[in-house]
């Protein structure tokens, strides 16, 4: 018998007649993990938190929380009775209350969730209402009715938090700030969460574990740290677009080699027979500059990201390979400079397909 806070078994999930993810099988071990879903648009993430929370009839498979079945083909606990909470993107906020009031709703609903109480007022001020607090959902700006409507989510503490797009209108300046205040709260209260999210640097700060849901399906669900470094598609690497793709050979169980980037060293993360023809993905930070070195390549982009240059470089058979550095770097490259790579290259994870 499982022990998970929530389980998810070979779940297929639809809206409208339509099947929009098929045979998803995921768990949420401990209570107070943080969970993110990326995908792309009208994939069917929203699909799968609003048949979590009870507003869609499971199509196939079985949803636990805590134990209990409450969602089956079978089974389909009301959603009043499931005690989650589910943030949409959109204004979901009762339009007839003022912003405190819609918040206080959720503070009187009956909690079973912790004898921790959440204090509204610290998720009032976190979020930066204080000041539309008398004002009707109407009056507000998207982002402000989308902070309300987090604020209340939260205020509720319910076994289950559902946030869908929880930061998309809020400002860029802000976003970061109420990332790390967001985490803070989550943590605090030990609120378990399922965020859906097409951002996938929030979903890589904020999850515990990140879901891609690709092609009707969940491609791979996994630690942040090893969804980046070892992808277990193409499609995956493509959708987070973080490399690129380049042709090689295995040389030895440790190295490979690519007809102009030359030797390639490190830890592969699964084996091939020598001889192997293969794909090798290079991310950004796999690549060193090296002024001196023999393996230079015309600079074609550059882009300044305050901390960083990341540089975009093309080699003779038009691929663009990409190197981060430290803004501070000694040597800032220009335009159609001919840029250094240090040879031989190492990466300490290599990935292949």
């Amino acid at each position: 018998m499982s022990n998970n806070y929530l389980d998810i078994d070979n779940a297929t999930f639809k809206i409208g007649g339509k099947i929009r993810v098929k045979n998803v099988s995921f768990s949420i071990k401990n209570k107070g993990d943080i969970v993110c879903i990326l995908g792309p648009s009208g994939i069917g993430k929203t699909t799968i938190l609003r048949t979590i929370a009870g507003l869609e009839k499971l199509e196939k498979g079985t949803i636990k929380l805590k134990g209990n079945i409450i969602s089956s083909k079978d089974i389909n606990i009301e959603p009043e009775n499931r005690n989650i909470a589910l943030s949409f993107q959109e204004n979901s906020l009762f339009p007839h209350y003022t912003i405190d009031r819609n918040i206080q709703l959720a503070l009187e609903r009956k909690n079973t969730n912790s004898k921790k109480k959440i204090n509204s007022n610290e998720i009032i001020k976190l979020l930066g209402i204080s000041k539309i607090l008398d004002k009707y959902p109407h009056q507000v700006s998207a982002g402000e009715a989308q902070r309300a409507s987090l604020a209340r989510s939260l205020s509720s503490n319910p076994d289950l938090l559902l946030l869908d797009e929880p930061l998309s209108n809020i400002d860029t300046s802000f976003k970061e700030e109420i990332q790390v205040e967001l985490k803070q709260i989550l943590n605090k209260f030990k609120i378990t969460t399922i965020i859906v999210t097409h951002d996938s640097y929030e979903a890589f700060y904020l999850g515990n574990k990140c879901g891609v849901v690709l092609d009707n399906k969940l491609e791979q669900y996994d630690t942040p740290y090893n969804l980046y470094h070892f992808p277990n598609s193409i499609k995956i690497v493509k959708f987070l677009n973080r490399g690129v793709l380049i042709p090689a050979v295995i040389t030895s169980p440790k190295s490979l080699e690519n007809d102009e980037l030359g030797t390639i060293t490190g830890n592969f993360a699964k084996q091939y027979p020598i001889g192997s023809k293969v794909k090798l993905l290079l991310q950004p930070e796999d690549l060193e500059h090296d002024d001196k070195s023999n393996l230079k390549l015309e600079v074609v982009d550059i882009k300044f990201r305050g901390s960083n240059f990341i540089y975009t470089l093309l080699t003779e058979t038009k691929k663009k390979l990409s190197v981060i550095l430290d803004s501070h770097h000694i040597h800032q490259h220009k335009l159609h400079d001919k840029f250094g790579i240090k040879r031989p290259i190492h990466i300490e994870h290599i990935v292949c397909f």
